[in-house]
């Protein structure tokens, strides 16, 4: 039996039918467009091969959601101006319209697979990644805008050369008490329970950068503990003894319980790490992080 033959276009407009001037963009439209400019794409084969790069990449690392926003006409001007009313425009709508755009890399990787004939075999990992994506999109999403969070910041502005002057002033939070009303605002969190999670820290006694992958999340009574395995070492962020990181090797790290219901086995996270005497690790800067499927 011959396989059809069909253009992208052709199997573009099955999942998303053209409707006429680019002012009336929908959020497909709009996730469409978006996938063909960022990857080139110009074939099914391509389309097919780009979607876990779409999903595990572009929606995370660099998807402008209020530019969404604005094109698709989702927010009003008022809305997107103004910060408190954004915050809570996109806490209420963000995560909806991530899944929408899984929802469309599904749709258009069945429209290839059924145009073509393919077995399930050859596309499952594009299936896969489609259905994981449905939760890991919007929580990667989000970890990777809100690390290192809290606990790690505190850390970090305890041991670390983190620059903290405002003119004359130090608005360390470990110097200063504006500094601490700072950082409870920013962070959302009272100072008092950050210097009893950190009581007993130490100096770090090492420090290496990698990409590590999460097997293990702890849920206890203050903080989630992370249990990660080393991919790869990266070039040491400085300040103390390197420590030499092998394939495998283990990291404890230590976040904020916030933390805990986006975080997942398989996660992939690529940062700058300090660790202490007790063996647990905190993050100063976070590259990248991203769900085991991406490429």
């Amino acid at each position: 039996e011959v396989v059809p033959e069909m253009s992208w276009q052709e199997i573009r407009n099955r999942v998303c039918p053209p409707r006429g001037a680019e002012t009336d963009l929908t959020p497909e439209d709009f996730f469409l467009k978006a996938f063909e400019e960022k990857y080139s794409v110009d074939s099914p084969v391509s389309a097919l091969f780009e979607i876990k790069a779409f999903l595990g990449e572009y929606l995370i690392q660099e998807f402008n959601y209020k530019d969404f926003c604005s094109t698709i006409g989702s927010a009003s001007a008022k809305v997107l101006e103004e910060e408190e009313r954004w915050s809570a425009f996109a806490s209420e709508n963000l995560a909806k319209d991530l899944r929408r755009a899984a929802t469309v890399m599904l749709r258009l990787a069945v429209a290839i697979a059924k145009t073509f004939e393919l077995e399930a075999e050859d596309w499952k990992d594009v299936n896969r990644a489609c259905g994981n994506a449905i939760r890991a999109v919007p929580a990667c999403y989000r970890l990777q805008r809100e690390l290192p969070g809290a606990l790690n910041d505190a850390r970090a502005l305890r041991h670390l050369p983190v620059p903290t002057y405002d003119g004359t002033e130090d608005l360390n939070p470990w110097k200063s008490e504006v500094g601490r009303e700072l950082f409870e605002k920013a962070h959302n969190i009272e100072w008092e329970t950050i210097e009893a999670l950190t009581a007993n820290d130490s100096k770090p006694v090492s420090c290496f950068s990698g990409t590590f992958e999460v097997f293990d999340v702890v849920h206890l009574d203050s903080f989630v503990c992370v249990h990660l395995k080393a991919i790869s070492a990266g070039e040491s962020p400085g300040g103390f003894p390197t420590k030499n990181v092998q394939e495998g090797d283990p990291l404890v790290w230590e976040v904020d319980l916030s933390f805990g219901s986006m975080l997942d086995k398989g996660y992939v996270i690529e940062a700058d790490w300090y660790q202490l005497e007790s063996q647990v690790c905190f993050m100063s800067s976070l590259t990248a992080v991203a769900p085991s499927w991406a490429p």
